[in-house]
């Protein structure tokens, strides 16, 4: 027995040395040198724990026992705190549909006629510079264009997200097509993918600033829906509320975006009817889609969550009435029982709008004037995120365990700070401000 505990032990050591040179060269490949130098100095500590207790009667013990208690406490529950609304929510009612409203329209005085306790608010976020403005905090001459110049190409694939159904649908099967979809994302670098089952509450009631007229009500006739993501970069989005994270943000929906038009496309090519849903012109609401499709869940910043990326992807979605293989029932990842304990977003969110103790007061009429101020979207909550961080079996602990959730919310303020600053600019982002 004394054998077995003494193996197990040296296992258990070998295995949390690996761990945190994993955590160190990663950290320091995604940019976070603060990180890497820490971990790397943790993958030395089980080796020095072991040379100096080596002889200790109780030192076999320890290693069994840190697993059994990381392993056996399971964490409460916390996922049906956050619920997906049964209505649809109306597109009019959005940030992005509001600030678009000219004063003095029709659809001004309609829209604040019915909601009068919104336009003081969005008066004020209209006064400010505005998101790539010149005047804004974070203008930088050519990181803000260059945000810009990738808006603008999204612009014109707005308005190639649909298009005619060729009149056969051909000899294969659809199982066939669906495989030969999921292959193409692979090959194309797409970071997630899914199919879901699409439901009327993944879907905006009413056009506020997509394709069509304003106020139209939208109706979507498909049954399925494709799910694609793009990661952004972590040394860039660590840049946060900088310039090179909304840079990053444009440059990630563009990528979502030709996927999405492509992939709509092949399959009307195919006889089957099909829509792209992209940034701007969204008729369905991506994360609500992506949950449906089991890809992750929603955190305490109300952003939908992967384990691998954490919120740091961008997403579009594919609608269509191809049948498409749907993934088998599975629990979907309860991502609020970690953030209950961690909070990290709320904690450092420069506009405040998140809050630390309630999930259900969550300000985004707040944090979009904070964008309009500082003239980027911010993505400080993506940045500071530890289920971002390069954590890998870590995360699927703390999702399940109460002590490996308080261990990695340690670790990750020891490694990254508690209230993380920015990342510096890359040295070939600095040629200008």
């Amino acid at each position: 027995m004394d054998i077995l505990f003494s193996s197990l032990n040296y296992l258990v050591y070998s295995a949390l040395a690996v761990f945190f040179l994993f955590v160190s060269l990663n950290s320091f490949r995604d940019g976070y040198t603060r990180a890497g130098r820490v971990a790397g100095l943790f993958s030395l500590l089980p080796a020095l724990i072991c040379f100096f207790f080596h002889g200790w009667s109780f030192f076999h013990l320890t290693g069994p026992v840190f697993l059994l208690i990381l392993i056996s406490v399971p964490i409460a529950g916390f996922r049906d705190k956050l619920l997906l609304p049964e209505r649809r929510f109306d597109e009019r009612d959005i940030s992005f549909s509001r600030y678009r409203l000219k004063p003095g329209s029709e659809n001004y005085t309609s829209y604040y006629g019915k909601n009068p306790e919104k336009e003081e608010s969005d008066k004020r976020t209209r006064a400010l510079p505005g998101l790539l403005a010149e005047k804004s905090r974070y203008f930088h001459r050519l990181n803000s264009v260059a945000a810009d110049a990738r808006f603008f190409l999204l612009n014109q694939l707005r308005n190639s997200v649909d298009g005619p159904v060729a009149k056969e649908t051909g000899n294969n099967s659809t199982r066939e097509i669906a495989d030969y979809l999921y292959s193409t994302a692979i090959d194309d670098s797409v970071s997630i993918y899914g199919t879901a089952s699409l439901k009327p509450e993944h879907c905006y009631s009413h056009v506020g600033r997509g394709a069509g007229q304003y106020g139209e009500e939208i109706t979507v006739n498909h049954r399925y829906a494709i799910v694609l993501g793009s990661e952004m970069k972590p040394r860039i989005t660590a840049t946060a509320p900088m310039s090179p994270e909304v840079v990053e943000t444009g440059r990630r929906y563009v990528d979502c975006a030709v996927w999405a038009v492509q992939t709509a496309s092949f399959i009307r090519s195919l006889g089957y009817s099909a829509r792209a849903h992209i940034d701007g012109n969204y008729q369905v609401i991506p994360p609500f889609v992506a949950d449906e499709a089991g890809l992750g869940g929603f955190g305490w910043s109300n952003l939908f969550l992967t384990e691998k990326f954490g919120p740091r992807v961008r997403y579009s979605v594919v609608t269509t009435d191809l049948e498409l293989p749907l993934p088998n029932k599975r629990k979907k990842i309860d991502f609020l029982s970690f953030c209950s304990i961690c909070r990290k977003c709320a904690t450092c969110c420069p506009s405040r709008a998140i809050n630390p103790d309630s999930l259900e007061k969550l300000d985004s009429d707040r944090c979009f004037m904070y964008w309009n101020a500082v003239g980027t979207d911010c993505g400080k909550c993506l940045a500071v995120c530890p289920m971002g961080h390069p954590w890998g079996i870590l995360k699927t602990l703390a999702l399940r365990s109460m002590p490996a959730a308080w261990l990695l919310k340690k670790l990750d303020d020891l490694f990254y700070g508690k209230k993380p600053g920015s990342l510096p600019l890359p040295g070939w982002m600095e040629t200008e401000k």
